[in-house]
């Protein structure tokens, strides 16, 4: 038997048996599901059984379902799957003779270079803003030179001034 496991703080530890009934999942107290979150649809997505295998639906919800962080309106669940319902992760397990193999094609894609595969000449900054000018760095030493000597003079004179 299909089972949901809650794993995000609004449903966590809460399991709930997927057996021949549709489980319906969302915000309005009349889901077997009901969760507290405000990217929960009213009525978000079900999950039922269908031969041995067990599937979600998306019931139009505003945030989208997503099973493995991928967006789904309809989809098989295999065990260990991540259901995401809005921003609320729920685990999907079942035992590995109730599910039907998924023979979706897997894709992947390959970038093949057409040249020698050299590094990059410096990995010294690797930060969005760019880099740090090096130029400026002198500047600041001696505006900071500067600024220790006037404090140091003003020092000097304030105690030059004080009564004996």
């Amino acid at each position: 038997m299909g089972v949901l496991i809650g794993m995000s703080k609004e449903v966590k530890g809460q399991t709930v048996e997927v057996a021949d009934e549709i489980v319906k999942i969302g915000r309005k107290s009349d889901n077997q599901i009901p969760i507290d979150n405000p990217s929960v649809s009213g009525y978000h997505c079900e999950v039922y059984r269908e031969g041995q295998g067990y599937l979600v639906k998306d019931l139009g919800s505003t945030n989208g379902t997503r099973v493995n962080n991928r967006d789904v309106t309809e989809s098989p669940l295999r065990p260990k799957d991540i259901l995401q319902v809005g921003s609320v992760e729920l685990m999907f397990d079942a035992s590995p003779g109730e599910i039907i193999p998924d023979d979706r094609e897997q894709t992947a894609s390959v970038e093949v270079a057409s040249g020698p595969v050299v590094a990059p000449e410096s990995f010294g900054n690797i930060s969005p803003f760019g880099s740090r000018r090096s130029d400026s760095k002198g500047l600041w030493f001696v505006v900071i030179v500067l600024l220790g000597l006037v404090a140091l003079g003003a020092l000097v004179l304030f105690f030059l001034h004080l009564p004996s």
